[in-house]
This record gives C-alpha cells, structure tokens and sequence, in this order.
C-alpha cells in the first residue's frame, strides 16, 4: 500500500521540485529517474508499481513544463 502511494506521488513532487532548482525539465527527469531505480528500487516493485510511477512522471512532466514556462528562472 505504502509502495503505490509512493509511486504515485514521488515522481510528480520530485520533478516539479527538481525542476525549479536546475530550471531544467531534462535534467529533472535523469535525476528523478534515478532516485526511483535506485532509492526508491523500482526495479523490484511489481508492475503495477512500475506503470503508475511512470504514469506519475509523465504527469510531473507535465507540470513541470508548465511551470517552467510561467517562470523560466534565470
């Protein structure tokens, strides 16, 4: 329960959040990435685990691009 909670929400709060530090939407994403595969071990989740956390990084994403759109940074 704790794992689909987490993979819902980690990937969208670590982009958006990722983002506005390198004001970067790829750099957001490899960084993101990896947390998941290696903090969080995607990789031995079981794939609904895995489909709704990249659900949830396409969302951020999302987010993120707007985000940086409406405040470019630097």
């Amino acid at each position: 329960m704790i794992d689909l909670l987490l993979a819902l929400l980690l990937p969208f709060l670590l982009m958006v959040a990722v983002t506005r530090v390198t004001f970067s939407v790829y750099g957001a994403l490899i960084v993101t990435a990896m947390v998941m595969l290696f903090a969080f071990d995607l990789y031995q989740k079981s794939i609904i685990v895995i489909i709704i956390s990249i659900i949830s990084l396409v969302g951020g994403w999302f987010a993120a691009r707007k985000l940086l759109k409406k405040k470019p940074g630097m």
